[in-house]
């Protein structure tokens, strides 16, 4: 089953030199805030009280300077990538009057936040919700102000939230969790009456679960075996819960003191598929993104599902609600220093 297309082929090459750094959760605050990707070189104590070694060969003397420097030299391109689309999804989207802003938990979000100072627009009446704990420390860095989300007064609806993500498809679906702020980004995005997708060229695939191989879902601790029976009767791969980075510490926790399932599946379906005549129903393991978000949510003991899908915020307002899960655009920093912009179709 072929399910990608020409112009993600051409999008897929000119992100190759990406991609050889990252699996970096996006909506990651939980992890940006949660782990670096390049841990700095460590000299063994011992070696400094021993004899200088005789000069190695001048390749093996190069080559670990110059793998570092190339990783370094990705690391940059991938961080220039960030900040370009940061700067323009902010030129393009931020309110002009903004008294409420959702303010997300990916790594990109450093560079949202930064963009909005750059503006140099008076922010001292404006308001700021985080999805995490993390994203509320940025928020305060800045000099901004932090409102809890349990703390905007009833009726209020954000002016626009910016957010990242770990995965997006072609039809601006998206996979978010990978940093554990799931449950506070969703609830963020659907109460905006925009989201805008902010990340790098790496996350965009033309279908869920292609280069990111797992959907986060934040459950009940007590429920966790059972989840994890429920969801490989629904065809995932080893579902696991997720650890924290030192073993000794057990499950990782959310905010919520929830614990977090990373579930694998085939790669998701689009309406586009299924308009094609390819079975979404969860044969095989192989699932329609909606299908299986709601399938996984009606599971007992699930808080959420880190599958961001469905209407618009300009959707739900049409419908008589407030927010979507869906974001409006998504902007993706490209290798070449451009920036792509995916809008929703309406």
């Amino acid at each position: 089953m072929k399910l990608s297309t020409p112009h993600d082929d051409v999008l897929r090459r000119q992100s190759t030199s990406l991609d050889v750094l990252d699996s970096t959760p996006e909506s990651s605050m939980g992890r940006l805030f949660c782990s670096s990707i390049l841990s700095p070189l460590r000299i063994n104590p011992r070696l400094r009280s021993l004899p200088l070694p005789l000069p190695l060969p001048l390749p093996l003397q190069r080559t670990p300077f110059s793998l570092s420097a190339r990783l370094q030299s990705t690391m940059s391109n991938v961080e220039e990538a960030k900040r370009a689309a940061a700067t323009t999804a902010v030129a393009n989207h931020y309110p002009k009057n903004a008294q409420w802003v959702g303010i997300g938990s990916g790594t990109t979000i450093v560079y949202v936040v930064e963009a909005i100072k750059a503006l140099g627009v008076d922010t001292s009446a404006t308001r700021y919700v985080p999805t995490g704990y993390q994203s509320r420390q940025l928020i305060v860095n800045a000099g901004l102000t932090a409102v809890e989300f349990d703390a905007i007064p009833r009726g209020v609806v954000l002016d626009v939230a910016f957010d990242g993500a770990d995965e997006v498809d072609d039809e601006l679906n998206c996979i978010k969790g990978g940093g554990a702020c799931l449950f506070q980004e969703k609830l963020v995005a659907m109460q905006a009456k925009e989201f805008i997708c902010v990340a790098d060229s790496r996350k965009l695939q033309s279908r869920l679960l292609t280069n990111w191989k797992y959907i986060p879902i934040e459950v009940a601790p007590i429920a966790a075996f059972r989840v994890l029976r429920k969801l490989t009767e629904l065809g995932s791969i080893n579902p696991t819960i997720r650890p924290n980075s030192t073993l000794k510490e057990g499950n990782l926790k959310t905010d919520q003191d929830f614990f977090l399932i990373d579930a694998p599946f085939p790669p998701l379906l689009i309406q586009a598929d299924l308009d094609g005549g390819l079975n979404g129903t969860g044969t095989g393991g192989v699932w329609e993104v909606s299908r299986l978000a709601r399938e996984i949510k009606q599971i007992a003991g699930v808080l959420e599902v880190g599958i961001f899908y469905g209407q618009t915020g300009p959707q739900a307002t049409a419908a008589g609600g407030v927010g979507g899960q869906r974001p409006v655009a998504a902007y993706f920093g490209m290798p070449d220093g451009s920036v792509s912009v995916r809008n929703a179709i309406q």
